[in-house]
């Protein structure tokens, strides 16, 4: 399980620097609206479902400069940190406090992982969907974070990377909740460090902590992270930088039927497989 509360502070904690620090949500989110650039839509109602600082509602309102966008977030620390003009709301994913079909596009970067129930949240998005609405979203594959996960085991015997998805379960979740045709893909991005004490400050820059129910509830000691350490540079390229391998799986699913033109959705090649290799300095 995932305490989300302990989320929500880490978020909280964050927001001040979050748009200075955190270049893997900007990479993510500027590859999911290359794909938004694909598909036949034009929605009057937007719904930004985890947006934070409102980076992604201002580039959607680039996209559709005539719809109405309503950027909700659980974090009312992000959303006060946001520098971006329209309509915020402050609420859990799982509960909307919004009518039925209120929306024609519902749009979620990096979210659905940090939250302990995601099925609650694809039912949501279902019901403000209008029938023939859209959803988009970027969510963890289950081997991100792969090289730190063994590292970690090799230090303590505690848990320290939540599990994340599988894109088959994921494809099966959709559908569960009510949408259709799905179309998933996944691509996996490399992080490069110097050194694992740079690595933690990014994660805890851009929001992330260790939420797991059999975490390490005190501190960790100097011989845990003498082994983490240890363990992890022993995965040092041939350039001397650590890895970090971060699987991100892409989504669009439709609310209802939907005709696309030959009966395809067509995502540019030149977005699949793309690697970056290092944090800003």
């Amino acid at each position: 399980m995932i305490d989300q509360a302990r989320i929500r502070r880490a978020f909280a904690r964050a927001a001040a620097n979050f748009d200075a620090q955190d270049f893997l949500h900007r990479e993510v989110r500027e590859r999911l609206l290359e794909r938004l650039l694909a598909v036949s839509i034009e929605p009057d109602r937007i719904i930004d479902l985890g947006a934070g600082t409102g980076n992604a509602t201002r580039d959607i309102q680039d996209r559709f400069p005539a719809a109405q966008i309503l950027s909700v977030d659980s974090s009312a620390q992000m959303l006060a940190a946001s520098n971006i003009a329209p309509s915020r709301l402050c609420a859990e994913a799982a509960k909307l406090p919004l009518i039925d079909a209120c929306s024609d596009l519902v749009i979620s970067n990096l979210m659905l992982h940090h939250c302990p129930n995601p099925a609650a949240i694809l039912t949501e998005a279902r019901r403000v969907l209008s029938d023939q609405g859209a959803l988009m979203l970027t969510t963890f594959g289950r081997n991100s974070f792969i090289e730190l996960g063994r590292a970690w085991a090799s230090a303590d015997p505690f848990t320290h990377i939540a599990p994340f998805f599988d894109i088959q379960d994921l494809g099966n979740l959709l559908t569960t909740n009510g949408f259709t045709e799905p179309v998933l893909d996944i691509q996996t991005l490399t992080i490069t460090y110097d050194n694992l004490i740079r690595m933690m400050q990014d994660l805890r820059s851009a929001g992330s902590t260790n939420s797991t129910n059999d975490r390490n509830r005190g501190l960790t000691g100097r011989g845990a992270w003498q082994r983490l350490t240890d363990a992890y540079d022993q995965l040092r390229g041939a350039d001397g930088k650590l890895p970090v391998s971060i699987e991100i799986i892409f989504v669009l699913a439709w609310a209802g039927k939907h005709n696309t033109a030959g009966g395809e959705v067509e995502i540019p090649i030149d977005t699949i497989g793309k690697v970056f290799r290092e944090p800003p300095p």
